[in-house]
C-alpha cells in the first residue's frame, strides 16, 4: 500500500520533537500513542529518571514466531550550518530535510507504517511483531544495554532501523575505549634523570600502538576489512618546567565481526605491561573504559534470516543483494547478545547523518516501508 504522504506527516510530526541525548521523553510519549492507535499493547520501560523506551507488542492471526523492529530515539544536536529549521521537515523536490529524518526517525517511521499495513491486511500470517524505540543509541546505547541485561523482551528474527540506502546489511564494527593512566615521578626540568616522564612513556606506548596497528590491518574480515587502534586523547603536564608525573591517555580501538572483545581487552593490558617494563617505577594501567555503542557482530550470509531478507528485498527493489554492513556502531550487538539473529535496514545513507542539513530522500522512505513490510512478511509466514 501507498502510504508516502502519511508517512511524510509521521516524519514530520517526529523530528518536530527535539530529542537529543537525555530528553526522549515527548518523542516516546508520541510513539506511545502512535503504536496504540494501531492496536499495539505499549509498555514504557524506566531506563532513569524520566528516560524510557518504548516497548510496543501485537500478536498477528493465531501468533507464532515473533519479529523485533529496534531503531532509536535519540539524535545528536543539531549544531550550525542549517538552511532550514532543524526541528522543521522541510520537503524540497524528493528530499525531505530536518534532525532525525535520516538517523534514525525516518526508519522508526517506516517501521510504523509497514506494521500498520500488516495490522491491516494481515493477508494469513500468524505471528507477533514487537517494535521497541530505545533511547540513547547515540551516546552509551543505554536503552539497548537495559533491554539486553534485563532480558527484556524475546524474538526469533530483529530488524534494526538504521540507514542502509534500504539494503540488507548483516554486520557491523564496534568500538571500546579504554582511558590509561600512567604515573611517573615528577623532577625539576633540568634534572629529567631523576624523575620518570609520562609523556615519555605514553611516548613508547605510541610506538606500541603502531605495532598492533600494523597486525590488525593483516586481520582482515572478508567484507568489514581491518580493526584499528588509535590514540585520540592526552593530557599531561603542569607547569613548563616541571616533568609530568601523570598522563592521561584514550585509545579508540575498532572492531570487526568474530573479534572477541576479552581478548582485545588483554591486548590493550600487555601494552601497559609491556610500558612498565620499559619504565622501571612506572605505572601503567587502565583507569577506565568510556562507555560506547558496544562491540562488533553480525549475522552470517547464508544464516536464515539473511536469506529470507535478501530475497525479499530483492523482490521490492530488483537490487541484488551482496554481504555488506558498517563501519558505525548499531544496537545490533546488545540484541544479538540476547540470541535475535539480526539484519540492519533502513532509510537514506548515513553520509549525511549528523551533517547540517540532514535528509532523508521520498524514494527511500517509501522503499523501506515496502522492504520491512515484506521482509517482517517474508519472516512470519
Amino acid at each position: 500500500m501507498d502510504r508516502i504522504n502519511e508517512a511524510i506527516e509521521l516524519l514530520r510530526k517526529m523530528v518536530a520533537i527535539p530529542s537529543v541525548e537525555g530528553k526522549e521523553k515527548a518523542v516516546g510519549d508520541f510513539l506511545a500513542e502512535y503504536a496504540a492507535s494501531l492496536g499495539m499493547t505499549v509498555e514504557k520501560q524506566i531506563v532513569e529518571g524520566d528516560r524510557a523506551n518504548v516497548i510496543a507488542k501485537i500478536k498477528i492471526g493465531k501468533g507464532g514466531k515473533t519479529v523485533l523492529l529496534n531503531s532509536h530515539m535519540d539524535v545528536v544536536p543539531p549544531g550550525d550550518g542549517w538552511n532550514t529549521n532543524p526541528y522543521e521537515l522541510v520537503v524540497k523536490g524528493d528530499k525531505a530535510y530536518g534532525r532525525g529524518s535520516t538517523d534514525a526517525k525516518g526508519a522508526l517511521t517506516a517501521f510504523l507504517i509497514a506494521t500498520k499495513n500488516i495490522i491491516e491486511n494481515p493477508d494469513g500470517l500468524n505471528g507477533n511483531i514487537i517494535f521497541t524505540a530505545v533511547i540513547d543509541e547515540e551516546s552509551y546505547s543505554k536503552g539497548a544495554r537495559y533491554m539486553a541485561e534485563n532480558r527484556s523482551i524475546e524474538a526469533d528474527y530483529g530488524i534494526i532501523g538504521e540507514p542502509t540506502m534500504s539494503n540488507v546489511y548483516i554486520w557491523h564494527k564496534g568500538s571500546i575505549r579504554p582511558v590509561i593512566k600512567i604515573k611517573g615521578r615528577s623532577a625539576h626540568a633540568s634534572t629529567p634523570e631523576l624523575g620518570i616522564s609520562a609523556v615519555r612513556v605514553a611516548s613508547y606506548i605510541s610506538n606500541l600502538v603502531d605495532e598492533v596497528q600494523k597486525k590488525l590491518f593483516a586481520n582482515r574480515h572478508p567484507v568489514a576489512g581491518s580493526s584499528s587502534i588509535s590514540i585520540t586523547m592526552l593530557k599531561a603536564g603542569t607547569k613548563e618546567n616541571v616533568l609530568p608525573d601523570i598522563c592521561e591517555m584514550t585509545i579508540d580501538r575498532r572492531m570487526i565481526p568474530g573479534e572477541d572483545e576479552k581478548e582485545t581487552i588483554e591486548s590493550i593490558e600487555k601494552i601497559c605491561k609491556d610500558a612498565e617494563k620499559k619504565f622501571p617505577g612506572a605505572s601503567v594501567e587502565i583507569d577506565h573504559y568510556i562507555i560506547t555503542t558496544g562491540p562488533a557482530s553480525e549475522v552470517k550470509p547464508d544464516s536464515e534470516i539473511a536469506k529470507i531478507a535478501y530475497a525479499a528485498c530483492e523482490e521490492v527493489t530488483g537490487i541484488k543483494q551482496v554481504p555488506n554492513g558498517t563501519d558505525c556502531n548499531t544496537d545490533m550487538n546488545h540484541f544479538i547478545r540476547m540470541g535475535i539473529p539480526c539484519v540492519i535496514i533502513g532509510p537514506g545513507t548515513l553520509k549525511v547523518a549528523h551533517m547540517p542539513n540532514e535528509y532523508v530522500e521520498l524514494k527511500q522512505l517509501k522503499l523501506a516501508y515496502k522492504v520491512h513490510e515484506k521482509v517482517i512478511r517474508s519472516l512470519l509466514k
